[in-house]
């Protein structure tokens, strides 16, 4: 299976709190290079950023409807470990990014909404290529929909739609394969966003059961601005969840 961040705490603005990131025992951090976003940095903010993160935890960057060329420049200049795709991309952006210097081979993790059948096919069509071997794409980021904003509002998804997990995720080149229900082998990684925090990150787990969870504003003081307790209580209770579920994926 292709690696994938288990818990990515997102939307870093300084160094203490990406310190404290690491201290918790996150497996990955989010800088924000959407214009519109409350948690955006520059690219010469977040060179400095993630130069406290190198080596030690996976730097992912946030980018909405940007060219492939636009992210490989930012890539080239902060130095991101992957890349997520939060915007209307479709998948022959995949291609053109494998022409950019600094895109070919960076893993992609793809965002986007699950309100039941209706998003089923936006799923089906990125998870054929997050089923694909030899594909960049790692995983499903599944986060709440909203008309305007793009991640970050706080909002919940509706974590009893996805376990069993829905046959989209179970989509690849060679065809639908039936859903067993368990989260196996044959799903799409799925990281699961949209409002979580430390009151009720395990019971996210216990009824979606993701391979992987992501927080931005579950962990903020405000936006942008991490709160410390918050973290290290996260990552313990999702290790502690990771760690005691036994996934068919594994």
């Amino acid at each position: 299976m292709k690696p994938f961040p288990r818990l990515k705490f997102c939307g870093f603005t300084r160094e203490v709190d990406i310190e404290d990131a690491i201290r918790a025992g996150a497996s990955a951090i989010g800088l924000n290079f959407v214009a519109k976003s409350k948690r955006y940095v520059d690219p010469k903010t977040a060179a400095r950023l993630s130069q406290v993160a190198s080596g030690q935890i996976q730097r992912v960057g946030i980018f909405a409807n940007s060219t492939p060329e636009q992210v490989a420049h930012v890539v080239r200049l902060v130095g991101l470990d992957a890349i997520q795709l939060h915007g209307s991309e479709e998948l022959d952006w995949l291609p053109c990014a494998q022409s950019c210097e600094g895109l070919a081979g960076i893993p992609v993790i793809r965002a986007l909404p699950y309100r039941g059948i209706q998003d089923d096919s936006s799923i089906e069509e990125w998870s054929r290529e997050a089923n694909d071997c030899d594909s960049n794409v790692v995983a499903i980021l599944v986060d709440a929909y909203d008309p305007t904003l793009l991640g970050g509002t706080g909002k919940t998804v509706r974590w009893d739609l996805l376990y069993p997990r829905p046959k989209a995720f179970f989509a690849s080149k060679a065809g639908m394969q039936e859903s067993s229900g368990t989260g196996d082998a044959s799903a799409a990684p799925l990281i699961l966003a949209g409002g979580i925090d430390r009151h009720n990150v395990m019971q996210a787990c216990q009824i979606a059961r993701p391979s992987g969870i992501d927080l931005a504003s579950g962990i903020e003081i405000e936006p942008g601005i991490k709160d410390r307790d918050a973290m290290f209580r996260v990552a313990e209770l999702a290790h502690a969840y990771f760690e005691g579920f036994c996934f068919e994926e594994s």
